[in-house]
């Protein structure tokens, strides 16, 4: 499935949106709030910098989209319309074939992906471990490695190297009659004298682990707190975590006020601000602190080996070049801990560092020049040569033996899970030839058994059972494998349907596409179904119908039937939302698997807001949630609100006597109501209809103040109150002397 989408500087999404969808979603949201800009965005297959879709475990799957761009893209005036290839109702055994293997191939991916975390699991523990013996080696090379520097040359500054080492020499060491220190430290003396002519190499730096310690993917994330709360959602709109985080301490010291604008606060409001930066932003801070005391600690060591070459130069070699280098580095490393500071005393801030590795490249590439040098140099020296060799396998073997437990224990645990991971590893290998084979078979069982008749025969069936008779699909002999839309007659139909007609057969198309495929094989193949605003312009049957057939796409996906994995359904009908958002007997799908999404649209900027239960409810009372959302609805809109509210309520529900409501008003405040009340027989009568009507003319402070006599003058004014609630003095404060 989609686990995550993040798009931004897309249509009238500017500011970056985040969501985290889940099996089944429902989309609410009124036309052009960015709905069908959601669903284009889903059907893309690259996205531009910033938007991405995030699948599980990596495994894209296609994505089927109905919209408007489907529509255009598979029934434009002169383009054929592909056939969709079935199984057809002959085929039962094949498709109990089909659905066998397609079990089998899902039962073969959940394995993989189970085997995928048990193997990451163990080749993790298998990095600790290694990871803690190193750190036991190393202290060995502490202990000795100052006494015995030359003898250890190119293992000093390599934790890694150094544990390869003691591990490599551990099998030569005689047990019977183990290295003597002080023999060692004599033989050290002679072979390493500084008499001698013959010069030690330098060690090169490990690129892989520069590589490995610049790793920090939180630099470039924003570290904010919870945006579950209403002060953390508000707090994450105006990108200013940081700038509360340090405001905390001085609320402490501010005598119950706002350390900022000097206003009281409220008794909750530090405790609230201080529950937005929860555990996980307190985590991710402290990793980022761990980061930078590692990236200090690397970066520290591999200034002190390169100081070191410089404060121990060799006469025949000149290290101008080399210093400069040096220098470079230094600057460079300076630089990225000043900006890994900048990050941790502003977590929400992205930052970056820029990698040392071509500059380390460049020193290694001196390096290897000295080397060189140093060998021919060294050619020359042949007696020291050999009792160097000597002290320095002594004193390996020495180290080895000092070790001797630590090794033991590290090889008994490295062997025992490096067995498991190659079991694990097999097991996925296993799985995934299996997998091929369930997958292939389906393949070439489609590949004999389909054809693109069945889906003529069952979209003309429903066309004939909904009184569609004027027109209906049928295979193209002039073009293989595609369809035409005809009249009985026999002429093409296509570019005379009216829009009710052709949005019904449209989504009928689409609906079969995902039981199907334009190709002879796929037919089973696992997918996500996006469907954007299937009703528009049809009769209270066909609404039925296409609600039936959206419920029947959400039980296949939540049967995992058809390979459905995901779904997502957008809508600005409320009729349609409620008829697909509930399962049979009026039961909610379970909040385990669903997420309830509402798209809106304020200053011409789009956001999603996320809701664990259903939140659209009747359409009067989603008019009157309209009308309290001051920080969303538009202002040119507010007229027809007003209106239908007055309509459903008075007309529908209490009866209106027109002329005494508009009696009881005079001078300016009777025309506006006259307005409000007149627009009642001029506009929609339906309360699920889009008719949106704006009015320029007036103050809104005075339609919304006249809206309110309305009902306290006809004596319906309890009503009023109960339906606005808290959010009165909201809704005449936004709108005071607003012209």
């Amino acid at each position: 499935m989609i686990q995550n989408i993040q798009i931004q500087n897309i249509a009238t999404y500017t500011n970056p949106v985040s969501i985290n969808p889940r099996k089944i979603n429902f989309f609410y949201g009124s036309n052009g709030s960015g709905k069908t800009t959601l669903s284009n965005f889903l059907g893309l297959d690259t996205f531009q910098d910033g938007c991405n879709v995030t699948w599980e475990d990596g495994r894209k799957l296609p994505v089927l989209v109905y919209n408007k761009k489907f529509v255009e893209d598979n029934f434009v005036e002169n383009k054929t319309i592909s056939g969709i290839f079935t199984l057809g109702q002959a085929s039962k055994e094949a498709q109990e074939f089909i659905s066998e293997q397609r079990k089998e191939a899902n039962e073969c991916a959940k394995l993989i992906e189970t085997h995928t975390r048990s193997r990451d699991k163990v080749a993790q523990e298998i990095d600790k471990l290694t990871s803690d013996f190193e750190e036991t080696c190393w202290t060995v090379q502490q202990k000795y490695g100052s006494k015995f520097s030359e003898a250890l040359s190119g293992y000093r500054g390599s934790k890694k190297a150094f544990r390869i080492k003691c591990l490599q020499e551990y099998p030569n060491i005689d047990n019977d009659n183990p290295p003597v220190l002080k023999d060692i430290e004599q033989l050290y003396n002679i072979a390493f004298s500084k008499e001698r002519e013959t010069y030690l190499f330098y060690n090169e730096i490990d690129t892989e682990d520069v590589i490995k310690n610049e790793e920090c993917t939180l630099l470039g994330k924003r570290i904010s707190g919870s945006a579950e709360t209403p002060i953390g959602t508000f707090i994450e709109f105006l990108h200013n975590s940081d700038w509360v985080k340090q405001g905390i301490t001085y609320a402490a010291k501010s005598e119950g006020k706002c350390p900022y604008c000097q206003q009281v606060l409220p008794k909750v409001i530090q405790q609230d601000i201080e529950e937005f930066f929860d555990e996980v932003y307190k985590k991710e801070c402290a990793l980022i602190r761990d980061f930078e005391r590692q990236y200090k600690s690397f970066t520290d060591a591999l200034l002190s080996q390169l100081k070191n070459i410089s404060d121990n130069p060799i006469l025949l070699l000149d290290y101008i070049l080399f210093k400069a280098e040096v220098e470079v580095l230094t600057a460079l490393i300076d630089a990225n801990k000043s900006n890994i500071q900048n990050k941790i005393a502003m977590p929400a801030t992205k930052v970056n560092i820029d990698s040392i590795v071509p500059i380390v490249k460049r020193i290694n590439t001196i390096i290897a020049g000295y080397n060189a040098e140093i060998k021919k140099n060294n050619n020359i020296v042949q007696n020291q040569s050999n009792e160097k060799e000597r002290c320095q396998k002594l004193l390996w073997q020495y180290f080895a033996c000092e070790l001797r437990n630590s090794i033991q224990q590290y090889q008994k645990g490295f062997d025992g899970k490096m067995r498991g991971l190659n079991v694990i590893t097999n097991k996925i290998t296993e799985q995934s030839e299996k997998e091929i084979k369930h997958k292939k078979l389906i393949a070439d069982k489609e590949e004999t058994l389909t054809s693109v008749v069945p889906t003529v025969n069952a979209i003309n069936g429903i066309l004939k059972r909904f009184g569609f008779d004027g027109f209906e699909l049928a295979e193209n002999p002039s073009e293989k494998a595609t369809y035409k839309i005809i009249r009985p007659d026999g002429s093409n139909a296509k570019k005379t349907l009216s829009e009710g007609e052709y949005n019904f057969v449209t989504f009928l198309y689409f609906y079969h596409l995902i039981y199907g495929s334009k190709d002879k094989t796929g037919i089973a193949t696992d997918k996500v179904v996006v469907v954007d605003d299937p009703i528009s312009s049809l009769d209270s049957n066909v609404l039925f119908i296409i609600s039936t057939l959206v419920r029947t796409i959400l039980n296949g996906c939540i049967d995992e039937d058809k390979g459905i994995k995901q779904v997502f359904i957008m809508t600005h009908n409320v009729y349609f939302h409620k008829e697909v958002s509930f399962l049979g007997s009026r039961k909610k799908y379970p909040t385990t698997y669903t997420a309830y999404w509402v798209v809106k649209k304020a200053n011409n900027i789009s956001d999603i807001i996320f809701y664990e239960e259903n939140p659209i409810q009747t359409s009067y009372e989603l008019l009157w949630a309209e009308l309290k959302d001051v920080e969303y609805h538009q202002r040119v809109t507010l007229f027809n609100t007003l209106r239908r509210i007055l309509e459903y309520y008075f007309n529908i529900i209490g009866g209106m006597d027109y002329e005494k409501c508009i009696d009881q008003f005079e001078g300016e405040d009777k025309i506006i109501c006259k307005a409000l009340i007149s627009c009642i027989n001029d506009g929609s009568h339906f309360i699920s209809d889009d008719f949106v009507m704006s009015y320029e003319s007036g103050t809104m402070e005075n339609y919304i103040r006249v809206f309110k006599l309305i009902f306290e003058n006809m004596g319906h004014g309890s009503h009023y109150r109960m339906m606005i609630g808290q959010a009165e003095s909201i809704l005449e404060a936004a709108y005071t002397s607003v012209d």
